[in-house]
């Protein structure tokens, strides 16, 4: 089931996010999906197989923690960060799952733009609205796009084992 929340975080949580996105370190691959996509995007690996990969994990573990149901059920299996540049007109990225295991995917837009999520079934395009959060089970098929309205669509980007 796909389920879009929208405010999923408390809004001085998320404005606390948001502020601490525009002080990260950004890391850049030419390639967002699959190598030689040709659709660059920045990201930040926060956390990944059961190891923190960087300082800021502090301020984002609560997503996961609080505001995922049932996270206590689940394993965290990568926290990140991806930041898509604005393209003169939307580029959609190739479908695609995160994990071939059992899981469930969170995805938390960071800012509002014209980009979206859509699914390859087509059951669903969820709009890049900030504080909008799309939950759904790791094997639906799926992928993102760059926007033309903001610098940068940014998201946060979570799997967890089941």
């Amino acid at each position: 089931m796909i389920e879009v929340i929208d405010n999923f975080l408390p809004e001085e949580y998320f404005n606390s996010l948001t502020l601490m996105v525009e002080d990260l370190p950004w890391f850049y691959n030419n390639y967002s999906v699959y190598k030689g996509d040709n659709d660059s995007q920045f990201y930040h690996l926060l956390y990944f197989n059961n190891e923190i990969r960087s300082q800021y994990y502090k301020y984002v573990h609560d997503v996961y923690d609080q505001y995922i149901p049932n996270a206590k059920d689940h394993t965290l299996y990568r926290m990140k960060i991806n930041a898509t540049p604005r393209t003169d007109s939307i580029r959609q990225k190739q479908f695609h799952v995160d994990l071939k295991d059992k899981h469930r995917v969170c995805i938390l837009y960071l800012n509002s733009n014209d980009g979206y999520t859509v699914f390859e079934d087509k059951t669903r395009k969820v709009e890049s609205v900030a504080n909008r959060a799309v939950l759904f089970p790791g094997e639906c098929s799926h992928t993102g796009s760059s926007c033309t309205d903001e610098g940068l669509r940014i998201v946060l980007n979570i799997d967890y084992l089941i």
